[in-house]
């Protein structure tokens, strides 16, 4: 089902170009049917419409949950974007939620990062259970981290699927965004 309104654009696209073709071929043979195609398209567009609305896939609900980290730390708050971390969350190196909040604490992360910018949002496939998925998306960090005004990295999130509300991020992976399969360490 996600593969059908992830691609909504080439769905738009193609029934588009289908009215387009049809009212080309009418133009030149003015067959009596084409306004009962016309209709016909038209009822598909509105019908494939309703639906994107109405379907929330994983990846829109990641958009989400990524989207309310960013407007939390551009509002400085980085530990109230810790919310939406699962309460099994784990890092690479098998640090759990506690310690990496205190982590960010101890690194006074609420001042060195002033803004978390995602962007190239996509599912790359399902996690390690039924419940889960992964998502990549490209990350900008501005501010004073590291030395850096500004760093971007490509990061991979394993998100917890839930039935009642969004997802929640069971743990992620940095990687060079140049080098997208050389792993990055934070050092935790």
């Amino acid at each position: 089902m996600d593969m059908l309104f992830e691609g909504r654009m080439a769905v738009y696209g193609c029934l588009i170009f289908c009215w387009v073709g049809l009212f080309l071929i009418w133009s030149f043979a003015k067959f009596n049917h084409f306004i009962t195609a016309t209709l016909a398209i038209a009822f598909l567009l509105a019908s494939y419409w309703v639906l994107d609305t109405l379907v929330v896939t994983h990846k829109e609900s990641a958009e989400l949950v990524l989207k309310n980290i960013s407007k939390e730390i551009k509002q400085g708050s980085i530990i109230s974007a810790l919310k939406h971390l699962d309460g099994r969350f784990i890092t690479a190196r098998g640090t759990d939620l506690k310690s990496f909040e205190a982590w960010l604490n101890r690194h006074q992360a609420e001042q060195l990062v002033k803004e978390i910018v995602f962007w190239d949002i996509e599912n790359i496939g399902p996690g390690t259970d039924k419940n889960t998925s992964k998502i990549s998306s490209m990350v900008k960090v501005k501010g004073n981290w590291g030395g850096f005004q500004e760093a971007i990295y490509r990061v991979e999130f394993l998100f917890q699927n839930k039935k009642d509300g969004a997802p929640s991020i069971l743990s992620f992976q940095i990687y060079d965004p140049i080098n997208q399969n050389n792993r990055l360490e934070i050092g935790i």
